[in-house]
This record gives C-alpha cells, structure tokens and sequence, in this order.
C-alpha cells in the first residue's frame, strides 16, 4: 500500500488530467450508488485519520465538500457500522 501511495498516486496525478480524474470519480460513484458511496467516503475519513497525517486530513478537508464531511458522523453510526463495524478493534464486540 506504502509503495503504491508513493508511486503510483504521483505517477497517475501527473499524467492523468485532473478533469479525467473527476469523470473517473463521478462514473465510480454512480456505480456505486447513493448507499456505497456513503459507506465508502465513511471508510477513508477512518483511513486517513488513522495515518495521523496532516497533509492527508488537510487534502480530505479541501478535496470532500463541507456538506459530507459533516454527514461522516451520521453515516458511520447508520451506515458504516453495520458493515464494517465488526473489523474495528476498539469497539464493544457485538453480543450474539
């Protein structure tokens, strides 16, 4: 993963057109759907904030509108949860 941040990202962001790169973004969110994209957007909120990167949270802030950001706290608890909760550490186990 740390090989291909630092390969790979720069290589595709400097040759691919940030224009291309917002199509590519707006096709993988349709695909993905209303629901998918949400549960997704939730999950690299928790990536990047993890990796107590300054210039990542900082990248996140200006490249995620204001609107969604806001909603990754709602979203977590209704929607990423139910799906990933069960591979977060920290959480109470779930009581079968």
């Amino acid at each position: 993963m740390n090989l291909q941040e630092k390969l790979l990202v720069p290589c595709v962001s400097a040759i691919i057109p940030e224009k291309e790169q917002k199509s590519l973004n707006d096709k993988v969110i349709r695909k993905l759907g209303i629901f998918n994209s949400r549960v997704h957007l939730v999950g690299m909120y928790e990536a990047v904030w993890e990796t107590n990167d300054e210039t990542e949270k900082q990248l996140f802030q200006e490249v995620i509108p204001y609107i969604p950001r806001m909603l990754i706290p709602r979203w977590k608890n209704n929607l990423y949860k139910p799906q990933a909760g069960i591979l977060d550490l920290t959480s109470d186990p779930p009581i079968y």
